[in-house]
């Protein structure tokens, strides 16, 4: 509208002014060497106003010779492009949907009309891995591989043909390329911890796993429990090498970060033992007792005071189980001490009450003892037994992912891979200690 008034504004102040000329008499005379023009002011006007058209014009068209062909073939690439867009377009909603022949036909498509940009490799690609050719779609990413500006993109799609492949090594390679180029991605970084983990690179997992910390793509009490089970395995590699010392610094600092991750705890204690640092072992116990009583840790504790007398035994079991009470691998403990001293009632009174909390296997094959060595009690001892057979066994290591039992602790399932799924507990039950 602005437009439209500041022309017509022009248009009559130009015909004013014409009329104003037209109006005035006088007379213009132009002298060019033997020639002499006289004319009135509004031919004159007339004539310039004309000539200036003219001059217009003919720039124009001189300019249209000059820049028109390459203007027409400016226009035509546009609207060549905007047709390899649209067939872009439509091939990626296609691939999206599952429809691998027209995301085939539509990818071909915009490789014709835009000359392969790094989209139309992508669409190639996934086409490819649509109908199953996973060499031809692997010759499409690594074909990005070769452009800065598809080069990411290329390392994901070979990362996961990698993986889904089973080739560990040359996935843990190219997640590591991925990673210089992009050391905050969300998804470089779990990919790269799970790598380095299942290749036992303990030290390279616990930096990315500092880098995804910072980066908050994993929760903290993941991180946690993630980095004491990183240090772990790490002690375990060096336990093995023989640097005892070096191994109980590594289970000790992890011991500090997750004071009540079960692994630790046990391989803390049993390594201080080996290096006979007994009160450093026993300490470590009760200390765990409190919240994570485990057999293992009463099988250590057994062994510090075997050769003490059965009184300063019995002193000795109280004194732990004073740390938790009421938990049934307390009662076990006492119970035990009890059938050493052959304090037959009390050793009863003890399993009955473990068995009140925790109804396993376990617990009725030692009333079965109990009642055949105590009481002599063989149909009692039977009857034990029965029940044994049809309990539930002792917590033991499971993978809660699959389900698979292990002899013992590991990061990673050996069955199904996951990570971080380790627990004790029983099969059939839902609250577990990690």
């Amino acid at each position: 509208m602005t437009r439209i008034i500041i022309l017509f504004l022009i248009v009559v102040a130009l015909a004013v002014l014409a009329v104003w000329i037209t109006n005035k008499s006088g007379s213009v005379e132009i002298s060019w060497g033997d020639w002499l023009i006289e004319t009135s002011p509004a031919v004159l006007v007339a004539v310039a106003a004309l000539v200036t058209v003219l001059g217009a014009f003919i720039f124009q068209v001189l300019r249209w010779f000059w820049i028109g062909p390459r203007e027409i073939a400016r226009r035509r690439n546009m609207r060549r492009q905007r047709r390899g867009y649209v067939a872009l377009t439509q091939g990626l909603v296609n691939a999206a949907a599952g429809d691998a022949s027209g995301a085939r036909r539509l990818a071909r498509r915009a490789n014709l009309l835009l000359g392969e940009p790094p989209l139309t490799l992508l669409l190639s690609a996934q086409a490819a891995q649509l109908e199953g050719e996973d060499e031809l779609a692997k010759v499409y990413f690594e074909a990005m591989l070769e452009r800065p500006d598809t080069e990411f993109l290329g390392l994901r799609g070979l990362l996961v043909q990698a993986k889904k492949a089973g080739e560990k090594q040359k996935a843990l390679s190219l997640a590591e390329r991925a990673f210089c180029l992009r050391p905050r991605t969300p998804w470089v970084l779990t990919t790269l911890l799970e790598l380095q983990t299942y290749s036992e690179k303990w030290s390279d997992a616990l930096s990315t796993l500092h880098a995804a910390q910072r980066q908050k793509v994993v929760d903290k009490k993941t991180a946690v429990f993630r980095e004491a089970g990183l240090l772990l395995q790490q002690a375990r590699m060096v336990s093995k090498k023989g640097e005892g010392q070096e191994a109980l610094k590594l289970a000790e600092k992890a011991f500090s970060i997750a004071p009540n991750f079960l692994p630790v705890i046990i391989f803390a204690v049993e390594q201080a033992l080996m290096l006979g640092q007994i009160p450093k072992a026993e300490r470590m116990i009760l200390r765990a007792w409190e919240n994570t009583p485990h057999p293992k840790l009463a099988q250590f504790f057994n062994e510090i005071h075997s050769d003490k007398d059965v009184g300063t035994r019995t002193k000795s079991f109280e004194k732990l189980a004073s740390c938790n009470p009421d938990n049934p691998e307390t009662k076990l403990i006492l119970a035990s001490g009890a059938l050493e001293a052959k304090i037959w009632p009390t050793a009863r009174k003890y399993l009955e009450q473990a068995l009140k909390i925790r109804p396993s296997a376990g617990v009725y094959r030692r009333l079965a003892h109990l009642e055949e060595i105590g009481f002599k009690d063989n149909e009692a001892a039977k009857h034990w037994l029965l029940k044994a057979s049809e309990a539930q066994p002792e917590p033991f290591w499971l993978c809660h992912e699959c389900g698979t039992p292990t002899s013992d602790w590991e990061l990673s399932c050996n069955s199904c891979g996951a990570i971080d799924c380790i627990e004790w507990r029983q099969q059939t039950s839902i609250k577990s200690e990690r």
